[in-house]
């Protein structure tokens, strides 16, 4: 994380480092903001809304589905000879309830070339055994050269999820209709 790192949001916790860190905090999301402004023409409006506007602080990860879109049929038909069918065929769907149990957020990354997952952490933050991610802390869209962009998530626990892809599109859906 560029700009919401885990030792800012560490100190914001700590009361002998609070004032400080609040004012790094303060420059980090001016910083951030400023960053993100730049990327808008690259993102769908939606896209650019939910890094811009939407709020997931403390939301939950339901879910994480990674799919290897490298087969050349569905398994449904026939089998096809193997063959690169594109470049980067791995897609992403990341879903998350916000902290007000209202929405629940679908992610979908396509155009992957990279995915870390890192769980459980080295370095916990605010871990708890048996909290799995814990809480959605924060989260960062960045440029990360040659047409992708980065997303990364830092959790509660420590944990992170970093993607760089090149399409991403995003859904809201009530949680009451979220199956």
């Amino acid at each position: 994380m560029r700009y919401f790192t885990r030792e800012l949001w560490l100190g914001l916790q700590k009361s002998e480092e609070r004032t400080q860190c609040t004012e790094r905090f303060n420059r980090a999301i001016n910083d951030y903001v400023a960053q993100l402004t730049s990327l808008e023409s690259r993102l769908k409006p939606e896209v650019y809304k939910f890094f811009a506007e939407e709020d997931v602080h403390d939301g939950e990860l339901l879910d994480l589905v990674i799919e290897d879109g490298s087969r050349p049929a569905p398994l449904s038909q026939p089998p096809r000879p193997w063959k690169a069918s594109k470049e980067h065929p791995v897609a992403v769907k990341l879903s998350v309830l916000d902290a007000y149990d209202r929405f629940v957020w679908t992610l979908r990354y396509k155009t992957v070339r990279r995915i870390l997952v890192n769980f459980p952490s080295d370095e916990p933050l605010f871990h708890r055994g048996g909290a799995g991610f814990g809480d959605w802390g924060h989260h960062e869209l960045t440029d990360c050269g040659d047409g992708f962009l980065r997303h990364e998530v830092l959790f509660a626990s420590g944990s992170e999820m970093v993607f760089e892809f090149k399409e991403l599109s995003v859904e809201r859906q009530p949680r009451s209709s979220h199956s």
